[in-house]
């Protein structure tokens, strides 16, 4: 009888073990989030994601960090996007630039009933129009950038300037007027960013008219010559004419501002983040610089900065979407934006939280707002990565006299037209 009771229980835990063999259920909802790591990334995100949990206690964030370096980004998602596996993406961080790519492609859900009309109002009209494509809302925007021009105030007002330029014309007759009457070998007009990389095509981006589209409107297949040509040879002509050093070709962003905040050039175009370090006690030009909009193509014309920043977007087959929606919700909320500014330093995307409570010492405020108003997107199109290096290469090769300005315009134009037959012959348009 015993004997039978102890197989009895032996089969009983038996059967049990195999009623509840492998891991307990999740109790959780679980959102994979994926995004750029910034220093202070850390400790900035846990204690939004521990706000969420209050919040959505059923819900839980994991949060991914990707190298800080878009290129990478970007072909990491390529990579996993098209592939959703267990932990796969619900929830990305997606540069300005990337959302027409992945809208066009699929792997993106519609956004635009996450939030009512009126909250869409507040964020800056360039970042709602970067993540729209087709007329519906693919990106909610997380923070938004902009080119700016950095001033040597002290030079300025040395040499009877009182304000920043508000042309690029006048810009080179300031430069050239400092740069002759200082007669110092080692100061140079004006430094920008024109290596062959994304920060070549924001540059020339801001050297066009406010307004006029880059491509034809003909199927998006030619390239707008009429506009473009005359600025190229504009910006080459800073290099001829001396206000701009043969290194600007070899320079991006933080080598600019080496050069600049070194006291060795009067202008240069630069993004907001650089507003602090000029700042520093050991910067050669603290307290001696004007941010501003940079200057316009012509008189009672707005100058205008390249949109940057960043969207964010949801996988269109993540298994948890309502999940997803809040965490994006969340991050779109004002408070949220708040926190990205003082802690991380990113530019609120609404309206209202830039206008209100700023961190200390910020980039002067009223600036901002002009330059995120007025601040132009790169064309949204699936074509434009491709478009992109293509342009890059080009435009550097005419700066640096590789190539003529007409050839170089015309091999722009033939290397649109020949990635729009692709696009098309994959689409069957």
């Amino acid at each position: 009888m015993v004997r039978l009771r102890i197989v009895f229980m032996f089969l009983l835990l038996a059967v049990t073990g195999c009623l509840f063999s492998g891991p307990p259920p999740e109790p959780y909802t679980t959102v994979h989030y994926y995004q750029f790591s910034l220093p202070g990334f850390n400790a900035t995100f846990d204690p939004l994601v521990e706000q969420f949990h209050r919040l959505y206690p059923k819900y839980r964030i994991r949060v991914h960090a990707l190298p800080t370096g878009t290129d990478d980004q970007h072909q990491f998602y390529l990579t996993h996007l098209k592939t959703r596996g267990p932990g796969g993406i619900d929830v990305l961080a997606l540069d300005v630039i990337w959302m027409a790519e992945f809208a066009r492609a699929g792997l993106l859900a519609p956004l635009t009933d996450l939030l009512p009309p009126e909250k869409w109002s507040d964020f800056f009209p360039a970042s709602v129009q970067a993540g729209t494509f087709g007329e519906k809302h693919y990106g909610v925007p997380l923070f938004v950038d902009g080119g700016v021009l950095y001033s040597r105030k002290d030079l300025l007002q040395k040499h009877g300037f009182d304000r920043p330029p508000a042309t690029w014309s006048e810009l080179v007759s300031m430069a050239k007027t400092i740069m002759r009457v200082e007669s110092n070998e080692r100061l140079y007009g004006f430094v920008w960013q024109a290596r062959q990389y994304e920060g070549l095509i924001c540059n020339f981006t801001e050297f066009l008219p406010r307004g006029q589209p880059w491509l034809l409107p003909q199927g998006g297949g030619r390239l707008n010559r009429a506009l473009i040509e005359p600025r190229l040879r504009f910006m080459r002509s800073l290099l001829t004419d001396g206000v701009s050093p043969p290194s600007v070709l070899a320079m991006a962003e933080e080598s600019s501002r080496h050069v600049f905040q070194n006291g060795q050039a009067v202008f240069m175009r630069n993004w907001p983040y650089a507003w602090r370090l000029l700042q520093q006690a050991d910067s050669s030009v603290a307290g001696k610089v004007w941010m501003s909009s940079l200057p316009a193509v012509a008189a009672g014309e707005t100058g205008h900065g390249t949109l940057g920043g960043f969207l964010l977007g949801m996988h269109r087959d993540t298994p948890v979407a309502d999940a997803a929606r809040a965490w994006i919700a969340f991050l779109a909320r004002p408070e949220v934006q708040r926190t990205l500014w003082h802690k991380l330093g990113l530019i609120p995307a609404r309206k209202s939280v830039l206008r209100s409570d700023p961190p200390p010492d910020p980039p002067p405020v009223n600036v901002l707002f002009e330059v995120m108003t007025h601040a132009v997107p790169r064309p949204a199109t699936p074509l434009y990565m491709p478009l992109s290096q293509s342009m890059q290469a080009y435009l550097s090769g005419g700066l640096g006299k590789v190539y003529s300005i007409d050839e170089a315009m015309r091999l722009m134009d033939a290397d649109l037209q020949r990635l729009t037959r692709v696009l098309n012959d994959k689409t069957g348009a």
